[in-house]
């Protein structure tokens, strides 16, 4: 009876754990917020900016106006937490870097939107800074 009971027993410890490693394995999450018109903005945003520095290291040359963002501060947030006050300002700033290196299409220029990226991510949503920073060009 011992027997019986302790194969039982093993048969259910077995089952039960390899059952919860497939459920701990089948969900994995790449995007954990919603995606509003701002994220999907600058997950667009991101890839451009990657698809520029790659060019930008091979030293190709770029031709103007390469790049048409829409304005941030006027983009759908994730959720009300993101209106804060700099948004506005670093916003416009961000134009402003944009339309530079539209005119004239080079590492600095290109290294001042990645900055002015930083910049307004260190006072509102740190999370994807480590991203942002990969895209810098460093001489």
């Amino acid at each position: 009876m011992k027997k019986y009971l302790f194969i039982t027993f093993s048969i259910i410890t077995f089952l039960s754990c390899s059952s919860s490693k497939e459920s701990r394995n089948a969900t994995v999450i790449i995007d954990p917020n919603p995606t509003s018109e701002m994220a999907r903005l600058m997950r667009e945003m991101t890839i451009e900016l990657d698809e520029i520095k790659i060019r930008l290291e091979k030293n190709e040359t770029l031709e103007n106006n390469l790049l048409d963002f829409a304005l941030i501060h006027e983009a759908e947030v994730t959720d009300i937490s993101f209106n804060k006050p700099h948004i506005m300002p670093m916003s416009k700033a961000f134009h402003y870097v944009v339309n530079e290196f539209n005119k004239e299409p080079n590492i600095i220029n290109y290294n001042s939107i990645i900055n002015n990226c930083v910049s307004c991510h260190q006072l509102s949503c740190q999370g994807p800074l480590m991203k942002i920073n990969k895209l810098t060009i460093k001489n």
